[in-house]
């Protein structure tokens, strides 16, 4: 009888990834009988400080009513909450200017006038929002001035980076396909109405705007090469992939080959080798339903490495970068044993228990709709792989974590602890602050480093590359977080965008150094 109550009270006191609801619900538009497209594709998030006060705060893209694709309702409005601080955050939104009126799917931040405050960029069904943080706690919609209306394409995701090093940041728009709500079909799963597969849809092509550093961007899509290459982007990983000094662009496609576009002429082009590089499909050659993606050095060998999902039975591929290609390696590192039978979104890299080992993450759900003929299956948990030499295997305290419609997906430490915390979105769900335990967590170190293509070295092998995109339509703007295992102090490396270089010696563990040119 004491053995079982020691056993009791030790399950009442270990902590646990606990989710915490926000109080909003993520709105997709669909109902019994109509399945529009876009409904099964919104959930993109973005973790900032858009008012200055050292803590991250969050913004939802939302979703809203058919056959406009508009907010038609309150419950529509994007919603942005500030973090007060010990994991409370206040909804902001109307105040801020930043309810929107399209129907949205993700976000990514980024100072693109370097004026010190973090802006906002939506993306939605026609097109893109930008606001302009005024570094008063409001937003000005700018969309218009800036020269980035005219375009009114469905955008799922975007990203903020400087491809000609010119010290501004330009913009990347993934379009995913052609759609139009006056000619949608009807499509039936198993008898029931549900979401008609991307094959009934022309692919688009993608946009790429050059900061003029007035305010204005200008549309060069053309001249860089991209309007030759249609497809049905989900998102973007942005990295120096060939370690040339410029960014590099990979987009992972819904059922017809990803690309991979290397940057040419300091900026200017853009060339597309995602068959070169070996990513255009995973190595049974069929292009999966590829979706969130991410870029980081997952092996320590200071090149970029991708990951994308995809849906069950296709694996969520990961790739080594060997400096002039990519080696598949979902076997090798058994994260496909582990991700055959799921489906996956939001996806990213991620040092859950700071041992210097990066981690992968998943926001995971079908396609389909929870009310269609396969909705029973549909709701799935999300999953920590956890790196261990190389291989990977389930992570602890998340087995209990609740099946949703899960979609975007973001890591950050909302509390200054030590340790990542993890944002998730659920369609028709609220979205869940997952708060780390962080018992007996190992050592760290954040580098406040915040320029996209920025590379950070901690130590002798881990590498960072900052970026304005990550997972499925999400951004995250912030220091970045590295493990350090026992290690009471690390040199750390920074080379920024150009080839500025700083390096600081032995700097002590478990806080945050700012780092600048």
């Amino acid at each position: 009888m004491r053995l079982l109550a020691s056993l009791v009270l030790l399950a009442a006191v270990t902590p646990s990834w606990t989710p915490q609801p926000l109080p909003m619900v993520l709105k997709t538009g669909e109902t019994l009988a109509r399945k529009p497209l876009p409904a099964t594709m919104p959930g993109g998030l973005a973790i900032f400080d858009f008012d200055g006060d050292g803590r991250l705060d969050l913004f939802f893209a939302n979703g809203g009513e058919f056959p406009a694709g508009r907010k038609t309702r309150p419950e529509h409005a994007n919603r942005l909450f500030r973090n007060l601080g010990a994991m409370r955050f206040a909804d902001v939104t109307t105040g801020a200017g930043v309810t929107g009126t399209d129907y949205a799917f993700g976000a990514t931040a980024g100072d693109y006038d370097a004026d010190g405050h973090v802006d906002l960029l939506v993306s939605g069904l026609h097109g893109v929002t930008l606001y302009h943080n005024r570094g008063d706690g409001t937003f000005a919609d700018v969309t218009r001035p800036a020269g980035l209306a005219g375009d009114q394409r469905w955008a799922v995701a975007a990203g903020w980076f400087d491809k000609d090093n010119d010290r501004d940041l330009d913009l990347i728009v993934i379009h995913y396909v052609a759609w139009n709500a006056a000619t949608e079909r009807q499509c039936i799963v198993d008898g029931r109405p549900d979401f008609c597969h991307p094959k009934h849809y022309a692919a688009t092509t993608h946009s790429l705007y050059e900061n003029r550093g007035d305010g204005v961007f200008a549309d060069v899509s053309a001249a860089a090469g991209f309007n030759a290459h249609p497809g049905k982007g989900m998102s973007v990983a942005i990295a120096d992939f060939d370690a040339d000094g410029y960014a590099d662009l990979f987009i992972p496609n819904d059922r017809v080959f990803n690309q991979l576009f290397l940057s040419r002429d300091q900026g200017k082009r853009f060339e597309e080798a995602a068959f070169a590089w070996g990513v255009a499909a995973p190595l049974d050659g069929n292009p999966p339903s590829s979706m969130g993606t991410d870029a980081q050095d997952f092996d320590g060998d200071g090149r970029a490495d991708l990951i994308y999902s995809a849906l069950r039975d296709e694996t969520f591929p990961l790739y080594r970068n060997t400096g002039s290609s990519f080696e598949e390696v979902t076997a090798a590192t058994r994260l496909n044993v582990l991700s055959r039978f799921m489906a996956g979104w939001g996806i990213l890299f991620a040092d859950l228990d700071n041992d210097g080992q990066p981690d992968i993450l998943a926001a995971r759900s079908d396609a389909l709709s929870v009310t269609g003929g396969r909705g029973a299956a549909a709701k799935e948990p999300p999953s920590w792989f956890r790196q261990q030499k190389g291989r990977y295997e389930h992570g602890t305290g998340w087995e209990t974590l609740p099946k949703a419609m899960w979609r975007g997906a973001a890591a950050a430490d909302l509390n200054q602890d030590g340790c990542l915390d993890v944002v998730l979105t659920a369609l028709e769900g609220a979205p869940q602050v997952l708060r780390h335990p962080c018992a007996g967590a190992q050592r760290w170190l954040a580098v406040d480093v915040r320029t996209p293509g920025a590379r950070i070295r901690v130590g002798t092998s881990q590498w960072h590359f900052v970026s304005s995109a990550s997972g499925y339509s999400s951004s995250v703007v912030a220091s970045q977080h590295f493990g350090l295992g026992a290690a009471t102090a690390a040199d750390v490396e920074v080379i920024w965008p150009g080839g500025a270089t700083k390096i600081l010696k032995a700097v002590e563990a478990n806080r945050i150094v700012k780092v600048t040119p």
